[in-house]
C-alpha cells in the first residue's frame, strides 16, 4: 500500500485566513491532522489590500496549524479568487493533411495545443487549462480519438486566468512567512475536487462558494468545465446592508444576519420582532423580522441571479445542470437552500452540519470545503508534476526579475 502524504492547503479570504493539514492515506482518504485560522485583515472581495497585515495573518495561521498538527510546514497549495479571474472557452480545430487520414496522439496534440492558445495581454496570468473532450468530424465527445479515421479533428478548452500583478500580492505574502508554494489554485477548482465526484459532474452540476467579499462558481456539463468566474459580492455585502438600511453598528448587523437571519424573506409573521442585546458601548437592538429577513434575501437573490446570469443561457432549460451544490460560510444562511431552489429549479445540496463537537467535524463543514479540496487537488496533481513545473518556474520569474 502507497505511503501516507501530508498536504497543507491555505486560503486567505476575505474574512478569515485559513491554514488546514491533512494527511492522504494509500487509501486516498483524508485525515485533518490540525487546523490554524485568524481573522483576515488587510484583504477585500478577495484581494489584497495590505500586504503587511496579509503577511501576518498567514503567519499566525501558520503557526497555530503546525501547533495543532504538530508538523514542521514549509510548503502549501495556494487558492485565490477575485472579480479579476475569467474563465472562458476556446475551440482548437486541426485539419489533417491531404495524404493523412488516422488520428494519431501528434494530431491529439496539436489540436490541444491549439485550443490552449488564446490572445492575452502581458499583464494575464493562466491558472488552470482544462481540456474537453475531443471530436471528430461528425462524433462527439471522444477521449481518445487516436487511431480512428477523420479529416478534422476538434477540442475545447477551458482556460482560467487572472490578472498577474494581483496573484503575485498573494505569492509574495505566502514567501515573506517564509512559505514555498506548491502549486496556485482557483478556489472553486479547488472545492469542486472535494465536494463534486465523477458521477456529479457527468451529470451536470454548479458549484457556488458564498464567502465573505466573493461568490466564486464553476459549472461542469457532462464532465467538462464549461464555466467559471468570480462576483465581488459574499456574506459580508449582506452584513453591510443589514447595518445600513437598520443604521446599526456592522458588529451587531453580522450577529443579527448569523443568529436570526433567514434568506426566505416570505416566511416572517406580520409584527414579529428580533431582539439583540447590546454589549459595551453598542445599544440594544430591536426590529422586525420581516424587514431583516427581506434585506438578507435581496441580496443573497441578486448573488445567485448573478451566477446564473454568467453561465451558457440554455444551462436550466436544457436541463444541462442537475444539481447545485453550495459551499462557503454564506451557505450556513437559514433559507438560501430553499432561495436557490427557487432559482434554478434543479436539485440543492449543502454541507451544513457545524454543531459543536469535542472533535471538530471539518469534513462536514462549507467553511473548509476550499482548503480541504487543495489537499484533493495535492492528491491528484503528483501524477502530473512534469506538466506543473512550468507554472511554478513562471512564477519564481516574476521575482528574480526584481
Amino acid at each position: 500500500m502507497a505511503k501516507a502524504k501530508i498536504h497543507v492547503g491555505l486560503e486567505i479570504g476575505t474574512s478569515t485566513t485559513r491554514l488546514v493539514v491533512g494527511e492522504v492515506a494509500g487509501d486516498g482518504s483524508i485525515t485533518i491532522l490540525g487546523v490554524g485560522e485568524v481573522p483576515s485583515s488587510g484583504v477585500l472581495r478577495g484581494e489584497i489590500e495590505d500586504a503587511a497585515a496579509v503577511i501576518q495573518n498567514v503567519f499566525d495561521a501558520w503557526e497555530l496549524a503546525q501547533e495543532n498538527a504538530d508538523v514542521d510546514i514549509q510548503t502549501v497549495f495556494l487558492s485565490v479568487t477575485g472579480e479579476h479571474i475569467k474563465g472562458e472557452n476556446n475551440r482548437g480545430t486541426f485539419r489533417l493533411p491531404p495524404d493523412e487520414n488516422i488520428i494519431s496522439h501528434d494530431h491529439m496534440e496539436e489540436v490541444l495545443e491549439i485550443a490552449r492558445d488564446i490572445p492575452l495581454s502581458n499583464d494575464q496570468f493562466v491558472l488552470h487549462r482544462v481540456p474537453g473532450l475531443y471530436s471528430l468530424d461528425d462524433q462527439q465527445n471522444l477521449t481518445n480519438p487516436s487511431g480512428l479515421t477523420g479529416r478534422t479533428l476538434d477540442i475545447d478548452c477551458h482556460i482560467i486566468h487572472g490578472i498577474k500583478s494581483r496573484i503575485t500580492n498573494s505569492f509574495r505574502c505566502v514567501r515573506e512567512v517564509p512559505l514555498d508554494i506548491s502549486d496556485v489554485v482557483f478556489a472553486p477548482i479547488a472545492a469542486a475536487q472535494f465536494l463534486l465526484n465523477r458521477h456529479a459532474k457527468q451529470a451536470g452540476a454548479l458549484l457556488i462558494d458564498i464567502g465573505g467579499g466573493t461568490t466564486d462558481y464553476v459549472l461542469y456539463v457532462e464532465g467538462q468545465l464549461v464555466a467559471s468566474g468570480c462576483i465581488g459580492l459574499g456574506g459580508d455585502h449582506i452584513s453591510n446592508d443589514i447595518a445600513l438600511m437598520l443604521g446599526i453598528p456592522w458588529e451587531q448587523a453580522e450577529l443579527l444576519k448569523k443568529m436570526q437571519g433567514d434568506a426566505n424573506g416570505h416566511r416572517s409573521k406580520g409584527g414579529e420582532v428580533v431582539r439583540l442585546k447590546g454589549t459595551g458601548n453598542m445599544p440594544d437592538i430591536v426590529v422586525e423580522r420581516s424587514k431583516l429577513n427581506e434585506i438578507i434575501h435581496d441580496r443573497l437573490d441578486e448573488i445567485l441571479h448573478l451566477v446564473k446570469s454568467r453561465l451558457p443561457e440554455d444551462t436550466f432549460r436544457r436541463r444541462l445542470c442537475k444539481a447545485v451544490y453550495l459551499c462557503g460560510g454564506t451557505s450556513l444562511m437559514r433559507g438560501i437552500g430553499d432561495l436557490a431552489l427557487n432559482i434554478y429549479g434543479v436539485a440543492i445540496n449543502m454541507l451544513s452540519d457545524v454543531e459543536e463537537s469535542e472533535v471538530p467535524r471539518y469534513i462536514e463543514d462549507p467553511r473548509y470545503c476550499t482548503t480541504i479540496g487543495l489537499i484533493r487537488y495535492a492528491q491528484i496533481l503528483e501524477t502530473e508534476l512534469p506538466d506543473k513545473r512550468g507554472l511554478l518556474g513562471r512564477m519564481k520569474s516574476w521575482f528574480s526579475r526584481g
